[in-house]
């Protein structure tokens, strides 16, 4: 009797827990593509490379010396859409005959993985 009731009371709290990870919202990438990402990855690794560590980490570094991975990633990312913003307000029928698919479509994310590797300024 006495064991069961503490399997209940385990069973209890654990399927609350388990629901939780459902329940929550799925993070979701503005850009929605995983390759732009990479390429800007792809670019920090290459910019670190070319001025050293240290360099690197002054420039992209936060106020305690963290994550200057991915802040710069994060910049690169940033500059693309914004780039990719401006083309698209500018000329809508250019920027999809440029950037879209042959059904016309994706041409914002195609947009942001092309220049996602260019250089931040």
């Amino acid at each position: 009797m006495r064991k069961l009731g503490l399997w209940a009371g385990l069973l209890a709290i654990a399927v609350p827990l388990l629901a939780l990870p459902a329940l929550a919202p799925a993070k979701h990438q503005q850009d929605g593509d995983s390759k732009a990402r990479g390429a800007a990855a792809r670019a920090c690794k290459a910019e670190r490379k070319d001025i050293g560590r240290d360099a690197f980490k002054a420039k992209y570094a936060n106020d305690k010396g963290k994550h200057a991975f991915d802040r710069c990633v994060r910049q690169h990312l940033d500059g693309a859409r914004a780039t990719c913003n401006g083309e698209r307000d500018a000329d809508m029928a250019a920027f999809k005959t440029t950037y879209a698919d042959k059904k016309g479509k994706h041409a914002f994310r195609r947009c942001v993985r092309q220049h996602s590797s260019d250089p931040v300024s």
